[in-house]
């Protein structure tokens, strides 16, 4: 008798083991913080080394690369279609594809080419600091030439020295 009456004690010992034991193996950390950030950064596949591919076209051709659309040039002795891919992105155009909105009757696209956004609303547009980062060269106001493939910029996305900065337009 005096066994059963100390029963509901183990009782709750039991039920508090389940449920501390759970919360504890729920909320500890499976694995332990890893100390190096870049330990999951996926490694990038190098890309070919055009040194020598250009040293030699440069000697055959005779062409210069005193400016970005003399590089683009030579870029497209090789890479044909090119100018003509990144024509067809928003990066180069600054506008989305047409898209059909409740209030216009035809489909409209908007983009930084079009719409007012923080960094442009200032008494001096920064616009001109913009393109030094977009896909293209001299795009100073609303009458550049989106039709100038040597106006495309290859060195903004693929130079691989990470010191490649336009001026302004």
């Amino acid at each position: 008798m005096s066994q059963q009456r100390f029963i509901w004690i183990f009782g709750l010992l039991g039920t508090g083991l389940i449920v501390f034991g759970t919360v504890f193996f729920l909320v500890s950390p499976a694995t332990t913080a890893e100390d190096d950030p870049w330990a999951h950064v996926p490694v990038r596949v190098e890309g070919t080394d055009h040194t020598n591919l250009i040293s030699g076209a440069l000697a055959d051709s005779g062409m210069s690369l005193e400016t970005g659309p003399d590089v683009t040039r030579l870029c497209l002795t090789c890479h044909e279609d090119a100018a003509h891919e990144v024509m067809g992105t928003s990066h180069w155009t600054w506008q989305s594809e047409p898209v059909e909105v409740s209030w216009r009757d035809e489909p409209i696209s908007i983009g930084k080419a079009n719409t007012i956004n923080n960094f442009c609303i200032g008494i001096q547009s920064n616009e001109s600091g913009c393109t030094r980062c977009h896909a293209g060269y001299g795009w100073a106001d609303e009458t550049f030439d989106f039709t100038i493939e040597d106006n495309t910029d290859c060195l903004v996305c693929h130079d691989q020295s990470g010191g490649y900065v336009k001026a302004s337009a």
